[in-house]
């Protein structure tokens, strides 16, 4: 706390979370798409970096549609707008849910990032941190060979075009039991595994980069 400076955003697709909420479950914004009944863009498919690489759709009613443009949505530019304001930034996390993953880039190819040997170091003490509280293993690797393609990603936007050195997608709990319906009763235990893991993240950057 001392060293960095941190921003917490903690919601980014505020109208698909608050349809969450009110009427069912949703990935998608809610962008009324032209030409098309169905709603919604995928925001972690429209970030301008190797936009339209693979991984992502071109069909409005598909859950990974990914916009008419790179950057259509309103969201995605806000926050990379205050990111090429704000920097340089040396680390983000984009949180998800749900598999238990902690990925670097990239999404769009299977080719490694240049610091690939420094982003899974990081990871992996992250992971370990995670573990050290209530045993619950995530998994290191790249996006596109831990989960699957996904090109318009913020990871890989944030290395590839703001140069944030570590740069992460992670994958909260669970692994599939309960999958996005996760019980009230975990809720604490994964923000104190979260926490110590940010903290992780932190120690590595300062040892290792500065």
């Amino acid at each position: 706390m001392d060293f960095f400076e941190w921003t917490l955003v903690p919601i980014v697709n505020a109208d698909g979370y608050i349809y969450t909420q009110t009427s069912r479950m949703w990935r998608k914004n809610r962008r009324v798409n032209s030409g098309s009944s169905c709603r919604g863009v995928d925001n972690n498919r429209n970030w301008g970096y190797r936009w339209d690489h693979g991984g992502a759709s071109k069909n409005p009613c598909n859950d990974d549609y990914m916009g008419p443009s790179a950057f259509s949505e309103p969201e995605n530019s806000a926050l990379a707008n205050y990111i090429t304001a704000n920097g340089p930034f040396i680390g983000y996390i984009d949180f998800h849910a749900y598999s238990q993953l902690f990925m670097n880039p990239w999404g769009w190819s299977s080719a490694l990032p240049p610091d690939n040997t420094d982003q899974i170091d990081c990871g992996t003490a992250v992971a370990s941190a995670i573990k050290s509280f209530y045993g619950k293993v995530y998994v290191v690797g790249n996006i596109y060979s831990v989960i699957y393609p996904a090109s318009g990603s913020s990871a890989d936007w944030t290395y590839g075009a703001a140069n944030v050195k570590y740069s992460y997608a992670l994958e909260l709990r669970d692994t599939g039991q309960y999958g996005f319906l996760l019980p009230v009763n975990q809720i604490v235990p994964q923000g104190t595994e979260m926490f110590a893991g940010v903290v992780a993240m932190g120690e590595f950057i300062m040892q290792h980069d500065y």
